[in-house]
């Protein structure tokens, strides 16, 4: 048997332990190592599933779970059962996304392997992933594919909308009647990320702050900014 077969069949065997806990139910890093003894990296096959379309919350995303728990939202491809997976962009079809994306996060912005503005110790790792999930009738085409960090990646697995029409997209853009914020808009667009603004660098760093901080600063700005009025 190949490395490849016994990561496939790894993935199955995940696969089909968190098909028995079913949707809406809990399980803890322990249930998984006890059910799949044989197995070192079961989390590692578990966060694999997220590419057949499978949403398994842990408490990064849900702030109700404990840091040992997971919540099984849904269930994706069934590959336990037999269906066959989607192929992940891999090779050159992941560099070509990753080139035409610019290399960094089509949500967030986040180059990669650069730190996170709002969380300097964490790094941004990119791969790629779907607009339209597999699992809800996406498909594997440049089309439906973008880059995306892990952070965004872990958070849009909630998001259950399809992506807005072209049409609803230009309507907006052209609703903007400040030329300088259509100008910013179009820079944005050309360069595939956000750049912040200094109010916005400020308030990313006054999020770090602790909350007594926060009140201090927040009072401190709200004379300066409201003098006058």
């Amino acid at each position: 048997m190949t490395d490849r077969e016994v990561r496939r069949s790894s993935r199955v065997i995940v696969a089909e332990f968190v098909a028995t806990v079913g949707e809406g139910n809990k399980f803890t890093k322990l249930d998984l190592n006890r059910a799949i003894p044989f197995y070192a990296q079961n989390d590692r096959r578990m966060r694999e599933l997220r590419e057949s379309g499978w949403v398994i919350d842990n408490y990064k995303v849900n702030p109700s779970l404990a840091p040992d728990e997971d919540l099984v939202r849904e269930i994706g491809v069934q590959i336990d059962l037999g269906e066959r997976p989607p192929k992940p962009a891999r090779g050159a079809k992941r560099r070509r996304i990753l080139e035409r994306d610019g290399h960094v996060c089509a949500i967030c912005g986040a180059p990669a392997g650069k730190p996170f503005p709002d969380a300097p110790s964490r790094r941004a790792v990119l791969t790629i992933g779907h607009l339209i999930p597999i699992a809800r009738g996406g498909t594997d085409d440049d089309n439906n594919l973008r880059t995306v960090c892990q952070r965004c990646g872990d958070e849009s697995r909630d998001n259950t909308l399809d992506p807005p029409t072209t049409d609803f997209v230009l309507t907006r853009a052209r609703n903007i009647r400040s030329r300088k914020e259509r100008k910013r808009l179009f820079a944005w667009m050309v360069a595939c990320r956000k750049s912040p603004d200094d109010a916005e660098l400020v308030f990313l760093d006054w999020r770090r702050l602790p909350h007594s901080e926060q009140v201090r600063v927040m009072q401190e700005s709200g004379k300066e900014a409201l003098a006058g009025d």
